[in-house]
């Protein structure tokens, strides 16, 4: 039985983002192959994952053990807290480059784990953790895999103190030190393969098709977003709502999933806010259409990928169309001018013949390249062809 190391800085089982969204089908696919799964991750790397969420995650029964710790060593123990972290990261920082969240203690707290076992295959997601696996002896014949998730040197390119050219270089080179390297998207995948000379495989976000669909459900919003809050999420959030939606006539309802709605400018009439939903099937199958403004950023939209599952119409910006393999035909109505916008909008809602049409190219183009089937054939020969 194959044995993974999987290193991830957030609780999958909470999936408020795509990239928990991700692990999870990625824990789902170890678990139906029969290998067992020990998870690596933080406690407060964008947020707070509470106790109970921990000990949901460990009894969900997608993983031997899960570790979870602090990022960084309590400030109470002083000198713990100076040389194993605080030092290092003022010394040892290139200047220029994409952020570097390996310290001296999490360093150890690894080295740990890799002491206690071995394994087959150990999986380090971004490449802000590259340094776990440098030079590290205690790895032995284990296959290092870097799933990326996203180009970080784009994420990162207009933080403060951030070089471009040095950031990309920084970046490449801790993706060099790996086996093999994950992309998610088409995209990335060419982009880095002008670079690496490791095996770049492309593994898509797959999305699971919840069992016992009520596809038949009353249509009770127009319009659905699902979205949390991380930057690029909260600049298209203001963009929408002071540019598109006063556009839209107020007798169209929309539903925000999500904790982007806590950072809605202005006040709507015609908005239902759902915080949280475990399941988010309901309401995507209580919609008519799918809106993802989405000014910036890298890498698969997941909410333009569920919206494929449950065949509905999008409505995007460009970069909505990050990661999706065909960029026509596909069910998306891009635009990134305000007006058009809102009128793709009502053209859906307005235009029976053209909703069914985009909502067959969207359900067909998620079959073709999203289905958990066709992900699972392309990480079994990522296994294999590192054997």
């Amino acid at each position: 039985m194959a044995k993974v190391l999987f290193s991830f800085p957030l609780n999958p089982i909470e999936k408020i983002s795509g990239s928990q969204t991700r692990v999870i089908t990625l824990l789902k696919y170890f678990k139906e192959r029969g290998m067992e799964v020990d998870f690596f991750s933080l406690t407060d790397f964008w947020g707070i994952t509470p106790p109970e969420n921990i000990k949901a995650f460990r009894e969900s029964g997608l993983v031997r053990n899960a570790w979870f710790y602090p990022r960084k060593p309590n400030k109470k123990n002083f000198f713990q807290y100076l040389f194993s972290y605080k030092l290092p990261k003022l010394l040892f920082s290139v200047k220029g480059a994409i952020p570097n969240h390996v310290s001296p203690y999490l360093q150890k707290k690894f080295n740990a784990v890799l002491e206690s076992n071995q394994y087959d295959y150990i999986i380090i997601s971004y490449a802000y953790w590259a340094d776990l696996i440098k030079n590290n002896p205690r790895i032995g014949n284990a296959v290092t895999i870097a799933d990326t998730h996203d180009l970080l040197a784009s994420q990162h390119q207009h933080d403060k103190g951030v070089l471009k050219g040095i950031a990309i270089g920084d970046e490449l080179n801790r993706l060099a030190k790996f086996d093999q390297v994950w992309l998610c998207s088409p995209e990335e995948n060419y982009f880095f393969s002008q670079f690496l000379k490791n095996e770049l495989k492309y593994i898509p976000t797959m999305v699971e098709e919840p069992a016992n669909l009520k596809k038949d459900l009353p249509k009770k919003f127009d319009l659905i977003y699902v979205a949390s809050h991380n930057p690029h999420n909260l600049v298209a959030v203001d963009w929408f709502f002071k540019k598109v939606f006063p556009l839209v006539p107020e007798q169209v309802n929309l539903c925000v999933v999500g904790s982007i709605g806590k950072h809605i400018p202005g006040t709507f009439k015609n908005i239902t806010f759902v915080p949280f939903a475990e399941d988010l099937s309901e309401y995507y199958l209580q919609s008519k259409v799918v809106i993802c403004p989405m000014l910036s950023g890298t890498g698969v939209k997941i909410k333009v990928v569920e919206a494929m599952l449950y065949g509905l119409p999008v409505v995007c910006n460009e970069r909505g169309l990050d990661g999706l393999p065909e960029k026509n035909n596909n069910g998306c109505l891009v635009t990134e001018d305000p007006k058009e916008f809102a009128e793709h909008i009502m053209q859906l809602l307005n235009d029976e013949a053209l909703h069914a049409q985009q909502s067959a190219l969207s359900a067909s183009s998620f079959k073709k390249n999203f289905t958990a089937a066709n992900v699972y054939k392309k990480l079994d020969a990522a296994l294999k062809s590192s054997n």
